[in-house]
């Protein structure tokens, strides 16, 4: 029986018996809030969503995995980035701590996007900070609450955890990206230069994956971000890693409508999580 906070989450809880595995999904949401204004036409501002990951993972739950998915979209505040990653010229006033803008925050893809991913302006206007308060009051921090109070669990009752934050990407990069215009793999896995999860781990993982006949890069061309940061601890047996899969893969990014190819990637992700699931639930039971 899922459990829901409207507009904010939906949690999916084992329909088995449970394992360590958790899977994320983060920027896939399409509940617009009613307060977010953008001057871009949908069709471009829904380009910006990871769609379909929540249908591609659906699986995660029969096999004793929780499955935590992010209702409001990346566009409105993405929760996969850190609090103080945000661009100073979104903010109409002051903000009231130090803000700490990565290189890709500049580019306008931080915490509140200020561009597309193919550099189109994405806010209408400033945003005040009350209102940029009040979206870290609504959506940020109570989506990072039920996935901590989730790793925490878990780990309290396996003493090990295998967290798979889960996105898609374009077969080629986009303008605002370090990789513009190159083509990329099949599969990317990141654990932010193997910080997140073992070397161990994350080679396991491509290599499950590469034997359904899938190519795979690790930390390239991206490696994870704040739902990995937050929780990878493979020091403690926490093994965080992101996994981004091709969207050539599965669907027509000028209609957005899924491909015949849909149908054999989710049956094959369903036997990855089935070998994930296993083998997470044996390394439990050791």
């Amino acid at each position: 029986m899922p459990f829901l906070q409207t507009g904010v989450f939906i949690r999916h809880d084992p329909e088995t018996t449970p394992v360590p595995l958790i899977v994320d999904v983060s920027r896939s949401g399409r509940e617009y809030p009613k307060e977010f204004r953008s001057p871009l036409p949908f069709t471009v501002l829904h380009d910006n969503v990871s769609m379909y990951v929540e249908d591609l993972w659906a699986a995660a739950p029969k096999v004793g995995a929780t499955m935590l998915y992010c209702c409001f979209p990346n566009t409105f505040m993405d929760v996969n980035r850190k609090e103080d990653d945000l661009d100073p010229a979104v903010i109409d006033g002051q903000w009231p701590t130090p803000l700490n803008p990565s290189p890709v925050a500049i580019r306008g893809l931080g915490l509140i996007k200020t561009k597309s991913r193919y550099g189109e302006p994405m806010q209408e206007k400033k945003l005040t900070v009350a209102e940029i308060k009040e979206r870290f009051d609504l959506y940020y921090h109570p989506y990072h609450r039920e996935l901590k109070r989730i790793v925490d669990e878990t780990y309290s009752r396996h003493g090990l955890l295998w967290q798979l934050s889960c996105h898609c990407m374009s077969a080629i990069g986009a303008p605002t990206h370090a990789d513009a215009g190159q083509p990329r793999a099949d599969f990317c896995l990141g654990n932010i230069g193997y910080t997140t999860s073992s070397k161990d781990f994350v080679e396991y993982v491509a290599a499950e994956i590469k034997k359904l006949g899938y190519s795979v890069t690790i930390n390239t061309p991206y490696e994870g971000n704040e739902l990995n940061r937050r929780h990878g601890a493979p020091a403690r047996g926490v093994e965080s890693i992101m996994v981004e899969i091709n969207k050539k893969l599965f669907m027509d990014t000028k209609t957005f409508r899924k491909t015949e190819g849909f149908g054999p990637l989710k049956a094959n992700l369903d036997r990855l999580l089935q070998t994930l699931a296993a083998e997470a639930g044996k390394r439990a039971a050791n």
